[in-house]
């Protein structure tokens, strides 16, 4: 279907009509709503197809799995499959294009669609501890998602602008798009979500619907796009979104007040070409010059000369960008990329020893460029390798400054935000993470080529690897809060089981103290109930009562082999006793202790309590069995201090009171969450770490690596000595980005230079 008169809908009419303007909308809404339709048509038959492949694929998966191991778990996945598989198909393709309807600009379709909305990106914020197997299966799945995203970048993009356009929305993000893997996939998942399959199922039909469906889909998504394009809609697609950011603006539109604090071309060298740099107002140009004239003096001869005779008619700035983009598809990542940008460039056009003289304005930008690399490359937040890749864009920077002014000027321009993107996503990088081929450290390294590579006179180019780079790193993020998250509820749930075994030992010494009981039933308190006792405090939060009860069965555990000569009491433990044995295996069966071993306690308390419980004023009948020799233990004091909750206290002031009064003891106690450290491990290597918790009642301190995989648990005495014997040592966090870092570095030098008196 061609709608011709489509071609014409982009441009801007003004209605002579209201009637008439509502009309061609009303017509633009019934063509947009034939056209989805269409869409839908083309898609169906692909769907219902791949589907047919999927399940009967994975029907077989599961049957081989089932040959290899016998499980009732993969006998249930089967019937479960055998079951849906009538309805499978149908309801996803129905979600589908439900969805896809529901773009139509003023339609009346119900977008209320349950599995679309749940489709959409996941808040991971208020997630509770998963299994490793959940973040894995998470994992597997986003990368599903991003590999076909890459795969079909430019289709996608294609069809999300022409579908912006029919739906009249200002911006559609890349996993919304209808057609595109993330909702597909996810999707698909809702509806399997819905059935009782197995985690390991889930797994095998997430990966069938990405080897049926994402990796055959592109035939289809063509035949829609060309459809698209053949209705009139978007024929010319408009070139990718930039984020904003700082526009270029024209000489010729420069307002007359600010024509006036321009450096003149003249001084410029610049020609005519449209490479030409752009004129620098007279404020900037002034703190370039000075800058440069800082550098030189700072750097001696070394920086300031590139050792070549200069003579001849001067380079034109065109000649000198053409030259450097020449230079920037050559660069390496060896010891060159720290060479002077000037004697890279100078052993690029010099001639026998000689060079033409490059115009003022270049001539000082290579050298505040120069200057800006040479403070990045002594930040300390930034990894050695890290540091090495940044070095690489010398080349693509100075081009940038000599076409766009604004980029000294703007903390908004693109190729500054780039910079500071790379440094902040390459905070927790580390020569073993780069060994391991993290996808960041990769997707940083793809970036950074692609620039060498693509970059030629647009500067908008930045924006876009910038927008490209942040969806990136917002995937990757939620990954690592998520597996970050679980790092540390492990971690506080193993120091909640140390403070709960160590409460629990206080509340049995507790009722001890001043007491005289059997040896067995001390050794049973601290090899059992103890265990009992510290499962109960666990889960005090959902069943308070558990604790009060398990400490009560403590109390007259005690009370009834302790002799009495009062015969009152004597009768009521006589009484309790059943009951008493009673919760004491209900207690012992939450733990699941030994049988055996209960049973051996449970009739040597048994005969023990006939002996000091039965007996009367008459004597013990000669039917009755009584207790052998028994040990007694005494325990006249209680071995901890008042109140567990206090000995934590105090043990933790002690420990902070033993450390040194120096830097170092300052530095680990006041460090803050987010803040990096470098650590050499006992293999030597130096990696990279950040504080993640620190706990008030240990000072334990969890650190994880760029993943959020747990990297060290230390106390603060222990960060404390490893930043004194320099196994540690603090990066803290990225607060300032790093372009305004630099140029304050940079401004810095200037101020020390000029403080400095003069020699004259």
């Amino acid at each position: 279907m061609v709608l011709d008169f489509m071609e014409n809908s982009q441009s801007t009419v003004v209605p002579m009509r209201q009637t008439g303007h509502s009309n061609t909308q009303q017509a633009n809404v019934s063509i947009h709503n034939k056209l989805l339709k269409e869409s839908t048509k083309a898609l169906k038959p692909y769907l219902q197809k791949a589907l047919a492949v999927h399940l009967e694929q994975i029907e077989q998966r599961l049957y081989d799995v089932s040959d290899a191991k016998a499980s009732d778990a993969v006998s249930l996945d089967i019937k479960v499959l055998q079951k849906c598989a009538s309805y499978l198909s149908s309801l996803f393709i129905d979600s589908v294009i439900k969805n896809i309807l529901s773009f139509a600009a003023q339609s009346t379709i119900n977008t209320d669609n349950t599995f679309y909305s749940s489709a959409k990106e996941k808040d991971w914020s208020g997630l509770q501890l998963l299994e490793t197997d959940e973040v894995e299966n998470q994992l597997l799945v986003d990368n599903y998602v991003s590999t076909n995203q890459s795969r079909l970048n430019e289709l996608l993009y294609a069809l999300q602008r022409r579908i912006e356009f029919i739906g009249n929305k200002a911006e559609l993000s890349s996993n919304k798009n209808p057609f595109g893997p993330s909702v597909l996939m996810n999707t698909y998942i809702e509806l399997i979500k819905g059935e009782s399959f197995s985690k390991e199922a889930s797994k095998l039909l997430c990966q069938s619907f990405n080897q049926t469906v994402l990796l055959n889909i592109d035939d289809t998504l063509e035949e829609i796009n060309t459809l698209f394009i053949e209705a009139g809609i978007l024929p010319k697609l408009p070139g990718p979104k930039a984020r904003p950011g700082p526009t270029k603006k024209a000489v010729k539109n420069t307002p007359p007040q600010q024509e006036k604090k321009q450096i003149p071309p003249s001084s410029g060298g610049h020609s005519g070409s449209e490479k030409q740099g752009t004129l620098i107002e007279k404020e900037l140009y002034g703190s370039l010059k000075d800058m440069a004239k800082v550098y030189r003096i700072h750097g001696g001869e070394k920086v300031a000369s590139d050792g070549l005779t200069v003579s001849g008619e001067q380079l034109a700035t065109t000649e000198l960008i053409n030259t450097l983009s020449d230079m920037q598809q050559h660069v390496g990542d060896g010891e060159e990329v720290l060479q002077n940008i000037r004697s890279q460039i100078g052993e690029k056009i010099q001639v026998n020893g000689q060079r033409r003289p490059y115009a003022e304005q270049d001539d000082i930008l290579i050298d505040v460029v120069a200057m800006f690399f040479d403070v990045m490359l002594q930040d300390r937040h930034l990894p050695d390798t890290v540091r090495a890749m940044i070095a690489q864009l010398q080349i693509p920077i100075l081009k940038v400054s000599m076409l766009d002014k604004d980029f000294f000027a703007k903390k908004s321009h693109p190729a500054r935000r780039f910079l500071n993107a790379l440094s902040q996503a390459g905070l927790g990088v580390s020569e073993k993470t780069k060994q391991i081929k993290s996808a960041i450290f990769e997707k940083m390294e793809e970036l950074v080529n692609r620039v060498l590579m693509e970059f030629d006179d647009d500067v908008e180019v930045f924006a876009e690897l910038v927008e490209e780079f942040e969806i990136f790193m917002d995937q990757q993020q939620r990954q690592v809060d998520l597996i970050e998250e679980r790092s540390r509820k492990v971690t506080k749930s193993s120091e909640q089981l140390e403070l709960t075994k160590r409460q629990a030992a206080y509340e049995i010494a507790l009722r001890l103290t001043g007491q005289s009981i059997p040896e067995f039933v001390y050794a049973f308190l601290e090899d059992a109930w103890k265990d009992v006792l510290i499962l109960a405090l666990l889960r005090r939060e959902k069943e308070p009562a558990e604790s009060t009860d398990c400490l009560n069965v403590l109390e007259r555990l005690i009370a009834s082999v302790i002799p009495s000569n009062n015969v009152e009491e004597r009768l009521t433990i006589r009484e309790d006793l059943p009951c008493l044995l009673k919760d004491l295996k209900v207690g012992l069966d939450n733990i699941s202790y030994d049988f055996h071993q209960s049973l051996t306690f449970l009739k040597a308390l048994e005969l023990w309590h006939q002996k000091i419980l039965v007996a009367d004023s008459e004597g013990l009948d000669d039917d009755i069995p009584v207790a052998e020799e028994v040990v007694l233990m005494d325990f006249e004091e209680l071995p901890c201090d008042v109140n567990a909750d206090i000995d934590n206290v105090l043990e933790l002031e002690d420990e902070l009171a033993s450390m040194p009064r120096d830097k170092f003891s300052q530095y680990a106690s006041t460090m803050q969450m987010g803040d990096w450290v470098d650590y050499t491990t006992p293999e030597g290597f130096v990696l990279r770490a950040k504080l993640s918790w620190k706990s008030e009642v240990t000072s334990r301190c969890l650190f994880v690596d760029n993943r959020g995989i747990k990297a060290m648990d230390i106390r603060v005495s222990e960060l404390a000595e490893g930043l004194r014997q320099k196994t540690i040592s603090l990066v803290g966090q990225e607060k300032t980005p790093l372009v305004e870092r630099v140029l304050t570095g940079m401004k810095n030098m200037m101020q020390s230079q000029q403080s400095k008196p003069s020699m004259a």
